[in-house]
């Protein structure tokens, strides 16, 4: 990721609404990139800051997969260019447990306050299966075409 960028990821159980936490966060912190998706998507945070890098190069060079940088995330996360098979695949549910994402300058991230019963994934060395995953979310540019 780059130098001055992070990111973070968050597990939240199941008795809060995505959709409002991620609201939250994104009007308290209007500069981040913040997207909420199901909890079984990813376990590790390492792994999900190196597809928010991919959606921040892709920002910075116009190339995002959809208008919003948070869907272009969605469709990474889900490795698929099609938002509606992104949703089925890796959208929050109201309900259900949901990791919270959010990913900006360092400055701002270290100035992000979560709620205590938020705990971050834990950061890992790139399994081989993440590995794929981040090379065909780098492709999806590619296969959008």
């Amino acid at each position: 990721m780059n130098r001055g960028m992070e990111a973070r990821c968050y597990s939240v159980g199941g008795q809060g609404d995505p959709t409002e936490a991620r609201g939250k966060l994104v009007q308290k912190h209007p500069s981040l990139l913040v997207q909420a998706v199901r909890a079984d998507i990813a376990v590790n945070e390492f792994f999900v800051e190196m597809l928010c890098a991919e959606t921040l190069r892709a920002k910075a060079s116009h190339v995002l997969l959809a208008r919003k940088p948070e869907i272009d995330l969605l469709l990474r996360l889900a490795s698929t260019t099609q938002i509606s098979v992104a949703i089925a695949k890796a959208g929050a549910k109201k309900g259900a447990p949901f990791l919270l994402i959010a990913s900006g300058d360092r400055k701002t991230m270290r100035s992000l306050r979560v709620p205590s019963n938020w705990k971050r994934l834990p950061r890992a060395a790139l399994s081989a299966a993440e590995l794929d995953r981040i090379e065909r979310a780098a492709l999806l540019n590619a296969a959008r075409g």
